[in-house]
């Protein structure tokens, strides 16, 4: 059995993360992701209004708990279809590629 690499130790970092998210307040995530979450699983979702903010982007200065709630709901809702029908526009598409940059190997 291979060693786990970097990625995989990144990888259940984040998972245990996630766990943990569930526990605090929503008020205590920050930036300008709009998840529009009522506590139910949206069948779709809405276009983001903003780019990803340095609570975010900022590296090892981005806000962790900001990061994984917007981990979170890419894993979720990243494949959902946007609720108007229309093609991701240039914000939605700076968050998925922030999503992508953070979790590829």
């Amino acid at each position: 059995m291979p060693l786990p690499t970097r990625t995989h130790w990144a990888a259940l970092l984040v998972l245990g993360a996630l766990a943990l998210t569930g526990c605090g307040s929503s008020e205590e995530r920050t930036g300008a992701l709009d998840t529009a979450s009522d506590g139910k699983k949206p069948a779709c979702r809405a276009h983001q209004s903003l780019l990803p903010s340095p609570d975010y982007t900022a590296g090892r200065n981005a806000k962790p708990l900001a990061v994984l709630g917007m981990m979170k709901y890419y894993t979720a809702m990243g494949a959902v279809r946007f609720c108007d029908g229309k093609p991701a526009t240039t914000q939605d598409t700076a968050w998925t590629q922030l999503y992508i940059s953070l979790t590829k190997p």
